[in-house]
């Protein structure tokens, strides 16, 4: 399978938790798949058919940390008020698209690269085409699951619900996804195994960057859609 990989690194990011509003603005461990579609059409300029392209992704990072930030209100008694935000240090993400054709979008991107906030700057350090290789056995880390996806990745994960696509009107869709930090082999190599469940089509990327420091497997990649097709 041939796929646009996009590597990009920065230095600090945010992915805003929706339903807090006041006092703490905890953050996403991962970036939602609303905000990769966004990230997406800020390289590009313009809109894509969500339905284009499908995307996947590895996101690792430092450490985070707690800042306060400043919401200024005017009025009558201009105020302010200041709230805590979790931030995300040394972000780096590695994104994979189906639609090849977008390589010269990400090779000149037609609005500033960010990922997260409008501040949360990045710089693409590779842009490049390659073949995806069929494997019999993978692993899978640092990574966005589909919720039904842990049914058969059995890694230490967590449920979380995250806006899937957002519309030119600014109408939100949900997903419910897992976040996989730790490595997760699969098939995994104890437990038992869900013979009535499909087995997962196994797509690794050969590079040596995406190889397993102790054993000799290739990391996989998961596949996402922003809208159902």
């Amino acid at each position: 399978m041939r796929v646009l990989k996009i590597v990009a690194e920065g230095l600090v990011t945010s992915f805003r938790y929706p339903h807090f509003v006041q006092g703490v603005q905890i953050s996403y461990e991962m970036p939602p798949p609303a905000t990769i579609y966004g990230h997406v059409c800020s390289a590009v300029g313009d809109y894509i058919a969500p339905e284009s392209t499908r995307f996947a992704y590895h996101f690792t990072y430092t450490t985070k940390f707690d800042d306060f930030e400043h919401l200024h209100f005017f009025g009558k008694a201009p105020k302010m008020n200041p709230f805590q935000r979790e931030l995300i240090f040394q972000p780096r993400l590695t994104l994979y698209l189906t639609d090849t054709s977008l390589k010269e979008f990400f090779l000149r991107p037609r609005y500033a690269v960010i990922l997260g906030r409008s501040q949360d700057l990045m710089t693409y350090v590779r842009v490049s085409e390659i073949e995806l290789a069929q494997a019999d056995a993978t692993f899978y880390s640092n990574t966005l699951l589909r919720l039904e996806n842990t049914l058969q990745i059995r890694g230490r994960t967590y449920s979380v619900t995250m806006p899937r696509f957002v519309d030119e009107q600014r109408k939100p869709m949900w997903g419910q996804y897992a976040v996989l930090h730790d490595e997760a082999l699969y098939p995994a190599a104890n437990g038992p195994q869900m013979a009535d469940l499909e087995p997962l089509p196994i797509w690794v990327d050969p590079e040596p960057d995406a190889k397993h420091s102790h054993k000799p497997l290739q990391r996989g990649v998961i596949w996402h859609d922003w809208v159902d097709q």
